[in-house]
């Protein structure tokens, strides 16, 4: 049974915590997203919580060192030894997060061992045989003596069933490991490393103890030494806001971008396949969609001017852009491409526009009727799209007229015109 108090008033920022948690473990996070995460927490926790200790190494040196293996030139090997070491224990740390095993001593003793490794080897994982003092505070930690059967205690809260919040559980253990310091040295870093164990096993994650923070969170220390560890869960309350922001906005990027990256290619790589026309063919195939939108657009627009008694029934069928097996055909024989559809008071219009083969050249657009004695007197007898615009051929009774620079606009309104003046309205 721990001694320790705190202040209600930190409820609300707990059942908060408990809630950004909920959320984020409901949150699909790719291996790739997660393995970022721990690394980031690895060189940060490593570079922070030797700082706070005195380890001379800055943030780049120490990814340096963790990372590549790099010596880093008027740094000492205790410096780099501290550095691998707690990369290391954070390792041991993670693994024991992910197993169902019972906590205990034996784990803390282990940790340290990591932690003082190359170091100090005599005392790395050994309870201390002297008593010590800790500078800046009058608490007295327990007599050498007194170790074992403290971390004894310690060992079996530790390994027992706990009803308090986990931040709340954290930062008891932190306070406690800490009050008995039962190292010669490397408690501050391994007291870290229990604290951040406990978040982890109960799926949070794990913070990072800034550097900056080290007067506050001596004076958190100083103040647990009594009983009341308010300071020790706000400071870890704040920190841990800290890594849910990093968690969060992972989570946002696979929710807002990557997923609907991965819905949108899936949908189109699960298309069946189709084959595209020549490259020589891309402007032809423009101007036939241009066209096809303008006559839509067009029949639609005269719909809505005229009241629903009085309203035609126009329709333009689907255009498909031709696939190469196609488009060899339209090069070689008429092949029809949509048509323009009408009805109204009884009378129909049919008219269907196809491509018609031109020797050497781009396919040229006829009007075909489906029954040729009802053709047009004044008729387009022939489109050609010359870019964004036709070259028009008309018939005006027995002679011929030939237009440039005909738009789609114009070219859709013409037709249009012509068919519903000789199909749908009265003689």
């Amino acid at each position: 049974m721990h001694r320790y108090r705190w202040s209600e008033s930190i409820e609300p920022r707990l059942q908060q915590a408990t809630e950004r948690m909920r959320r984020l473990r409901a949150t699909r996070m790719p291996p790739a997203a997660v393995q970022s995460l721990r690394h980031w927490f690895r060189i940060h926790h490593t570079y922070n919580s030797n700082a706070i200790e005195g380890n001379r190494l800055t943030l780049p040196e120490t990814r340096a060192v963790v990372e590549d293996g790099i010596t880093i030139a008027g740094k000492s090997l205790k410096d780099h030894f501290e550095a691998v070491n707690l990369a290391h224990a954070l390792d041991f740390v993670e693994g024991l997060a992910s197993k169902e095993s019972v906590l205990g001593e034996r784990d803390v003793l282990a940790m340290h061992g990591i932690v003082l490794r190359g170091i100090d080897p005599e005392n790395a994982g050994t309870y201390r045989r002297i008593n010590v003092r800790i500078g800046g505070t009058e608490h007295m930690p327990p007599e050498a003596v007194r170790v074992p059967e403290e971390m004894r205690a310690f060992g079996e809260w530790l390994a027992g069933a706990k009803n308090e919040h986990p931040v709340v559980v954290s930062a008891i253990a932190h306070a406690w490991f800490e009050t008995i310091h039962p190292f010669v040295d490397g408690n501050g870093r391994t007291g870290r490393l229990i604290a951040n164990l406990l978040l982890m096993r109960e799926h949070y994650p794990a913070i990072v103890l800034l550097v900056e923070d080290r007067a506050r969170y001596y004076t958190a220390l100083d103040a647990s030494h009594s009983g009341d560890i308010t300071a020790m869960v706000e400071l870890t309350l704040d920190r841990l806001d800290q890594s849910f922001v990093e968690y969060e906005r992972a989570a946002r990027e696979v929710i807002e971008v990557r997923e609907p990256a991965i819905d949108y290619l899936a949908e189109q790589l699960g298309k069946p396949p189709t084959e595209l026309p020549p490259l020589q063919a891309h402007s032809w195939h423009e101007a036939i969609r241009a066209l096809h939108a303008a006559l839509r657009d067009f029949a639609s627009q005269l719909e809505a001017r005229l009241p629903e008694d009085r309203r035609p029934s126009l329709r333009v069928t689907n255009f498909s852009e031709p696939t190469e097996v196609a488009w060899k055909l339209i090069q070689k024989t008429p092949y029809e491409l949509f048509g323009l559809h009408g009805e109204h008071h009884g009378s129909r219009l049919v008219l269907s526009i196809r491509s018609s083969p031109k020797k050497g050249k781009l396919p040229v657009l006829e009007v075909s009727e489906p029954d040729e004695s009802l053709q047009l007197r004044n008729r387009i007898t022939s489109m050609e799209p010359t870019g964004h615009t036709f070259r028009v051929i008309r018939l005006h009774g027995t002679s011929i007229g030939i237009e440039d620079g005909v738009s789609t606009l114009q070219l859709a309104t013409e037709l249009w015109t012509s068919a519903i003046n000789h199909y749908l309205l009265p003689r």
